[in-house]
This record gives structure tokens, C-alpha cells and sequence, in this order.
């Protein structure tokens, strides 16, 4: 049914462009002839993030989301199903890593080092990219058709499409790979809100139903993309008041269609998302809090300079300010003149309300896990500068000098396109991008902690210490700093410092699974089996369903010598894997050490089947082959 109604969506969009284009008052002053708007839309994003095209995956969540997703490596319908059937890191988002696994056979590339993330990786970013960046067109595409069934000003709705696809603070979530988890939900919210649109404005019966049908079809695959998507019944309750005049009790009843889809969503959310206790706050300070993310993100809008993923503004740091406790004066004033306004520019009141009701699921209201680094993020702010591109392009229609305000419209468009191009940059390396967010929010302790993780992986130990020590002195709460610090001292030949480190690890509060695995990889790398081994069981534990936790539990098992409890737990990890080659390799190493070598070689042959390139694996089938050929008994 998505697939009809986009293709309809297409030739309603061809027939308009030819309609329009025969009209001279409805050209378009800012983009010349209205049938070359999606050209030039095509030209200007490309033109605007030509260098995300060629970046890499950054070491903030790429690594778990993608290119070292044990489900993805390669994907198959079986891991695929997975994501179905459970929550995987702490979110139920099963279409978005559907996507991911689209994606990842087209980007599967011979397993190397990348040295800018200090991980190996067997995936190309580079068709994430595109995915992302494609995706951010269509998304202009179906703001500018929504805009104009709404507004019935196709240059209100060309102004819009421009500032919400050229706008620098959409750089993140079109160039952080993990957030195409955002871009995939934001696309089915537009074309859920088309569709909503399009049934109320048709006479037909049958087809408002079939418009309805695929609408709330579409919103349930934007929150199985991503659960902030949850707005949508407040966005759609005010277009449907304020625009298409609906009575109440038909808009009530279309707003419960749209809440019925949204709260399983939601409350599935709730039950598997794990909230650090730095990302917790009273009931009392909430409202403060959104206020305060509010007013960023308005200025922010206005002044779109020094982005970045982490600004700092937790609850803790908002509230220890007394601007905290004000600045919810500035975004509640600015509604209060919209509203009083609201008959002479109804689209800017619209505008203000879609700004808000966009980014309601994460002002703080309502706790969330990345409230521990920052409630605000660029990325929260995607869907909301529709709203923005409303109340700009309102003004310009209605400008007594209209040809002036059109220019300086244009010029504005100009400068964020530039603006963009230049933010883009931050994101081609992961060291680009981690040093960007220390300029950003000096105070940022996982981006000191990355950057040592990556100098640790390639071999600079004194960059790696400095850079841990400095993001322990900023956030003494990161566990995998002092792990990581840990490794530090144990290859500097340092015991002592490496168990003082290992002793902050331990007597963290909030360690997670994750901690624990990485504590126990940790204390084996420091001849320390017995702990190792008890942090590495109990992470998987607490996580019995994560092949990684199972992958390291098997290799430590093995490397001390304890072969049947280590082939158990390979032969688990690949019973949630099948496609993960290196547990398949472990397998054959620990068969090949209890003497069956026939069932060894199968396993090498797996693993070599899934990733060809892995000249150790090769090497370990070969010395196999030749053992159990020495072994067969000669003939006579």
C-alpha cells in the first residue's frame, strides 16, 4: 500500500508542476519556473552535502548500531527477524535496522583497519551516506507538497523546502549515520501527514478511508523507526483545527486513531529504555527544563553557529543556573503573540505549534536516556523547522516590500546552504568529529574518552592516557574511560596504575552490561582470568540475547583452557548470529584443541564463506588441513 501511494504521490506532483508552470503568478520568485523547483532542490542539497558523500563512521554509536552490529555483518533474514522479535540496545526500532540491512550487503567491502575509529569494519559508510542524504530530498520533497496542500502558495511551500533541507542544524542527523534511524521515521511522519491531509481534503468516501488507512500504516512505520514520532497526534490535531477546520469531535476522533497507533509504540519505549540517573529529574523541574531546551533551540535556529552533539545541558546543569529557572519566558512570550495573532498570520501561529508539538517527545517532559549527555540535540530538531520554514515564509508572503523580502529570503537560504557545507566537515573522521564537540562542549568527557580509545587501538599510549585522564577530570561517572585507562597502564608496563584504574571501574554506580564486558576483556588482558571471566559472565547474565557478550565470554573461556564451556557459549553466540565469522572461527580453534578436526575445518570453511578475506582464518584452515592429513592412515 506504501508503494501505491508514493507512486501516486509522484504523478500528482508531475501533474502539478505542469499545471503551475503555465501559470506566471505562480512561478516562483526564489527558484525561477516552479516545474525546475525539484532540480534545483536536487542541486542545492547535493551542492550543500557533497562531503558527508565521502566521510566515515564516527565512534559514537556506529560502532553497536552498524559497522560492528553482530546482526549485520552480514545481515540475514534470520538476524533480521531479530530485531523484530526483541528490543536491541535499549530501543524497539525493528524497520530502522531493517534499513540498516538493506543497506549493508551493497556496502559490504574486504574486512581493514580503520585507523580513524581504531576498529576493523567490513562495511563501506559511504552507501549509508547516500541512503541518508537521499533521503533527506525526498523528506524536502514531501515538506514542500505538504506546505502547499496546506497553504495553497507553492512559493510559501518553496521557501519552506529550502530552509528545512539547507538549515545547518539538519547536518546531524544527515550525516551521523546512526540517526538515518531519524531520517527513515521522518519520512513516514511526511508522508503520513500528506496522506491525512489528502483524505480530508477529498469528496470521496472510499478513498479518505484508503488516504486514513495509509496514514496511520505510516505513522506505525515511523515509530518502528524511532519512538519520537509520538508527536504526531498533537501535529496532526492542530493542521486539522487550524487548517482544514475541522470540528472538534471528528478532529478528537482522528487524534485518538493516531494516539491508539502511537501508545503501544510508547510504552515499549518505556519498558525497554534503560535512564542513567544523570538523565533523571523531579517532576517539579521538568517544565523548566523544556523551556530551557525550547529557548536553545529557538536561538539556535536564528544563530545556527558552533553545532554540535553534545552540549552539556543536562538536567543537573540546567537547573544549578538561574537562567534556567527564565528562559521559558522567551518561547512561552513568542506563542502568546502568535496566538493573538493568529487570525491575521495563521500559518505562523500553525508554524509555532509545529515547531513545539515536533519537539515535545524530547523537551525533558518526559525523561530520556540521552538526557545523561544533553537534553538538547540537533537532531530532536529535524522535524520541527517545518514549523521555522512556516512562520519564515508567512512573513515574506505578506512583506509590504514583497521582491525585497524575497531577496533577502534568498540571500538567508544562501547563507545557511553555505553554513551547512561548512558543518558538514565535522563529520568526515571520527577525530574531526570528536575534537569538533570538545570545541563545542569542552566539558564533553566521552569525547576525550573516544579519542583515547582510538589512540589506544592504534598504539599511541601517551595520547591515549592524556586524552582518559582528561575525560575522567571532566566526568569522573564514565566506567569505560577507567577501562580503557586500564589498557593504558597494562601496555605500559604499569601494574599498579592499571588496578587503581580498575577499582574506580568497579566502584562506578552505573556500569552496564557493556562495562562489565568491557571490564572483563580488560582484566584477561591484565593476566587476571578469574575476575575476567566473573565480569564477562555477568554480562551476559544481564544480556543472555547479545552475541558480542557471548563472543568474548567464549574467547576468554578458551584462552584458559576451559573448552566445553567455551564451545557452549560459541555455539550459543552463533545460535543468535549464524552470520558472525569470527564466532564461527573460535569454534573451529577450540574443536581443533579437543581433538575433531573434520567438525573444525566445517567451521573455518563457515567462517571463510562469510568473510573471504580473513587471512588468519585461512591460515588456521590450512595448518587444520595439514594436521588432519598427517593424521589419515596411509594406504598399503
Amino acid at each position: 500500500m506504501q508503494y501505491d501511494f508514493t507512486a501516486v504521490e509522484l504523478r500528482w506532483a508531475w501533474r502539478s508542476w505542469r499545471v503551475h508552470s503555465s501559470a506566471p503568478g505562480n512561478r516562483c520568485k526564489l527558484g525561477g519556473l516552479s516545474r525546475w523547483r525539484l532540480p534545483i532542490l536536487l542541486i542545492a542539497v547535493a551542492l550543500a552535502y557533497v562531503r558527508v558523500l565521502s566521510a566515515g563512521f564516527v565512534l559514537f554509536d556506529d560502532d553497536f548500531n552498524v559497522y560492528a552490529n553482530p546482526f549485520l555483518n552480514p545481515p540475514t533474514l534470520e538476524t533480521v527477524a531479530r530485531f523484530w522479535a526483541h528490543a536491541y540496545k535499549d530501543l524497539y526500532v525493528p524497520l530502522a535496522y531493517t534499513a540498516f540491512a538493506a543497506i549493508a550487503p551493497f556496502a559490504k567491502v574486504p574486512a581493514h583497519l580503520d585507523a580513524s575509529i581504531g576498529q576493523t569494519i567490513g562495511l563501506d559508510p559511504t552507501w549509508f551516506h547516500g541512503v541518508s542524504v537521499a533521503l533527506h530530498l525526498a523528506n524536502a520533497w514531501l515538506c514542500f507538497g505538504l506546505v502547499r496542500r496546506l497553504t495553497g502558495r507553492p512559493r510559501m511551500a518553496w521557501l519552506c523546502a529550502l530552509l528545512f533541507a539547507l538549515h545547518p542544524l539538519q547536518v546531524e542527523s544527515v550525516a551521523w549515520i546512526s540517526e538515518l534511524r531519524g531520517l527513515t521515521s521522518a519520512t513516514f511522519v511526511l508522508l503520513a501527514l500528506n496522506a491525512f491531509v489528502r483524505s480530508r481534503q477529498t469528496d470521496d468516501r472510499a478513498r479518505s478511508l484508503a488516504l486514513l488507512a495509509a496514514s496511520a500504516l505510516s505513522l506505525g512505520g515511523a515509530m518502528l523507526c524511532k519512538p519520537t514520532a509520538a508527536a504526531f497526534p498533537l501535529v496532526a490535531l492542530a493542521v486539522d483545527r487550524l487548517v482544514l477546520r475541522t470540528p472538534w469531535r471528528r478532529a478528537l476522533g482522528a487524534a485518538a486513531l493516531w494516539a491508539a497507533v502511537v501508545l503501544p509504540f510508547v510504552l515499549i519505549t518505556r519498558t525497554v529504555q534503560h535512564i542513567p540517573a544523570a538523565g533523571l529529574s523531579p517532576l517539579w523541574q521538568r517544565p523548566f527544563i523544556a523551556g530551557d531546551a525550547l529557548a536553545f533551540y529557538l536561538f539556535k535556529t536564528v544563530v545556527p553557529i558552533d553545532l554540535g552533539v553534545d552540549y552539556g545541558l543536562t538536567p543537573r546543569s540546567v537547573m544549578s543556573h538561574a537562567w534556567g529557572y527564565l528562559a521559558w519566558a522567551i518561547p512561552v512570550a513568542l506563542l502568546a503573540v502568535g496566538y493573538r495573532n493568529r487570525q491575521r498570520r495563521p500559518f505562523t501561529w500553525l508554524g509555532a505549534l509545529l515547531f513545539v508539538a515536533f519537539l515535545l517527545p524530547s523537551l525533558g517532559l518526559v525523561p530520556f536516556a540521552y538526557q545523561a549527555h544533553s537534553t538538547v540535540a540537533d537532531r530532536y530538531v529535524y522535524l520541527a523547522l517545518i514549523g521555522v520554514g512556516l512562520i519564515v515564509a508567512e512573513a515574506v508572503e505578506h512583506a509590504k516590500a514583497q521582491r525585497f523580502a524575497a531577496r533577502i529570503a534568498g540571500a538567508a537560504v544562501i547563507a545557511l546552504a553555505l553554513l551547512t557545507f561548512a558543518q558538514s566537515r565535522h563529520w568526515l573522521t571520527s577525530s574531526a568529529f570528536l575534537w569538533h564537540t570538545i570545541d563545542v562542549n569542552p566539558s564533553a568527557g566521552f569525547a576525550y574518552n573516544n579519542l583515547g580509545g582510538i589512540e589506544l587501538a592504534t598504539g599511541d599510549l601517551d595520547a591515549a592516557r592524556a586524552h582518559l585522564e582528561a575525560g575522567i577530570e571532566r566526568d569522573p561517572t564514565q566506567v569505560k574511560a577507567y577501562i580503557n585507562l586500564a589498557e593504558v597502564y597494562t601496555a605500559l608496563n604499569q601494574p599498579a596504575e592499571a588496578e587503581r584504574a580498575i577499582a574506580r571501574a568497579v566502584e562506578a554506580p552505573d556500569g552496564t552490561a557493556d562495562d562489565l564486558a568491557n571490564l572483563g576483556i580488560a582484566l584477561m588482558k591484565m593476566n587476571q582470568p578469574a575476575r575476567g571471566l566473573q565480569a564477562l559472565s555477568t554480562a551476559v547474565s544481564i544480556d543472555p540475547s547479545s552475541p558480542s557478550y557471548l563472543f568474548n565470554l567464549a574467547n576468554a573461556l578458551s584462552a584458559v583452557g576451559r573448552f566445553a564451556e567455551a564451545e557452549a557459549a560459541f555455539r550459543r553466540c552463533i545460535a543468535l548470529a549464524p552470520t558472525l565469522a569470527r564466532a564461527h572461527t573460535g569454534l573451529g580453534i577450540v574443536l581443533t584443541e579437543t581433538g575433531r578436526l573434520a567438525d573444525a575445518i566445517a567451521e573455518f570453511r563457515t567462517a571463510l564463506r562469510l568473510q573471504p578475506d580473513d587471512t588468519v582464518t585461512v591460515e588456521d584452515l590450512r595448518k587444520v588441513q595439514e594436521l588432519l592429513e598427517r593424521r589419515a592412515p596411509r594406504a598399503p
